[in-house]
This record gives structure tokens, C-alpha cells and sequence, in this order.
């Protein structure tokens, strides 16, 4: 899975075509490399995000341009395929151009109740779904010149409600969004994709709250002085 360090840059969806009746958002959809015979299309869908280089300082910054990767854009795939009633997104196809990643794919559905045998979709990660994501905002102080290590999934950030020792701190990060737009779960959630996209393993001190009709959650960032990845000693 190719992995793209990115800041700056909204996701995009986009679709052409009429939309069936929509399936449940935790339905299975399916990836193909062609449309089986048995199925209909139901159209293509888009969605893509912009890279540019990570910062010490970040403000208003949408967390799908902390996440700017295939395995996101895949997920938001996912996301519009169940929308428009379609369980097999087949061609998918994705691209990077400049600052610009994006995917592709065709949306179908059984004609006659045919089955795939495709590999199946990934669920969603951490539970922040990327029409929802792309609500959400980020700020950053950062105490560190750099962020240098591999940037993660959202589920592997560990939450504690202090930094354990051996631990470094790196900076402050809030995750925001107008109140109608998400909950205080998936602002959390946000966070920690955001944490997760600049190679960032811990959050300490999460604390989320409402103001002004905005709600926010808010976190120390933090990783082991030692790396895990290239120190052996470490894990």
C-alpha cells in the first residue's frame, strides 16, 4: 500500500450517474480488476487529496491532508459505492500527479443476484467516515523541527492520559469541526488520523469539549525516544 505523507489538500468525491437505493455504510463492497459478467454499472466514482510538504505549524488544515493516501481514497471509493447501492467497485485505478493523488472506480451491482470473488473491502478506520473527515479540521504547535517517522493508520495511535517516560513530546494538536458536523467521538477520531498521518504514535491528555458551536477535541503528541521501526531494542 503506497503511503503519501501529505498536508493541504480537501478531499474530493465526486460521481456520475443515478444512485439506487443506498446500502447500509458498513456493507461489504468488493474490488475487481474487471466488471463480471452479471453485473450492471452503476456509474464511477472520484476522490482525491493534495500533497505538499509537513509543517510545524498547521491551521485549519482538513485531516484528509494529513491521510493523503490510497488506502483513504479507497475508503471514500467505499463510501460512495454503498451510496449508490452498488456492492463491487471494479477498475479501480489510482494516480499521482504533481500534489495530486486520486482513484477512481466503477460502481456496480448484481443484475441477477451473481456473487464476486474479489477481495473484499477494508473497513473504515477508527470509525471516521471520510464524508465526515473531510468536516474536520487541524491545528498544530509543533515543539520539533520535523516529523520523521512513518506515518500509521488512526487505529494504531495509542491514547494515554499521560506521556510515559521514555516518551518524547512534540507537540499540541486540535481536531475541530462545527458542531452539525460531527460528534465528539469522531472528532477523536480525527485526531488521531491526523496524529497518525505525521508518524506520530501517542496522544496524552485528549480532552474534548464544545464552544461557540464548534467542537473540538485536543491532545499532547508524543513517541518513544527510541523508534520501533529501524530499533530492534525498541519493540
Amino acid at each position: 500500500m503506497r503511503d503519501v505523507r501529505a498536508l493541504g489538500g480537501l478531499l474530493v468525491v465526486l460521481g456520475c450517474a443515478s444512485a439506487p437505493s443506498p446500502r447500509a455504510p458498513g456493507s461489504a463492497v468488493e474490488f475487481g480488476e474487471v466488471l463480471p459478467s452479471g453485473f450492471e454499472s452503476l456509474g464511477r466514482v472520484h476522490a482525491e487529496c493534495r500533497v505538499v510538504p509537513r509543517d510545524r505549524k498547521l491551521e485549519g488544515v482538513p485531516v484528509t491532508s494529513l491521510a493523503c493516501r490510497r488506502s483513504e481514497l479507497e475508503r471514500a471509493l467505499v463510501e460512495q459505492a454503498n451510496a449508490r447501492g452498488g456492492s463491487l467497485l471494479a477498475d479501480a485505478r489510482c494516480r499521482k500527479s504533481g500534489a495530486r493523488l486520486a482513484c477512481t472506480a466503477l460502481v456496480a451491482r448484481p443484475a441477477n443476484g451473481a456473487l464476486t470473488t474479489s477481495r473484499a473491502s477494508a473497513p473504515e478506520d477508527d470509525g471516521l467516515p471520510a464524508t465526515v473527515a473531510s468536516h474536520v479540521f487541524i491545528d498544530l504547535e509543533a515543539h520539533t523541527a520535523r516529523f520523521e517517522r512513518g506515518a500509521r493508520s488512526a487505529s494504531a495511535v495509542t491514547e494515554f492520559a499521560a506521556l510515559p517516560v521514555g516518551h518524547v513530546e512534540l507537540g499540541v494538536m486540535r481536531a475541530r469541526c462545527d458542531e452539525r458536523a460531527c460528534d465528539d467521538g469522531q472528532a477523536r477520531a480525527g485526531l488521531r488520523l491526523a496524529a497518525g498521518g505525521l508518524g506520530v504514535s501517542d496522544l496524552a491528555g485528549v480532552r474534548c469539549f464544545a464552544l461557540d458551536g464548534e467542537r473540538s477535541c485536543v491532545g499532547t503528541l508524543g513517541v518513544s525516544e527510541r523508534d520501533p521501526d529501524t530499533d530492534a531494542s525498541a519493540r
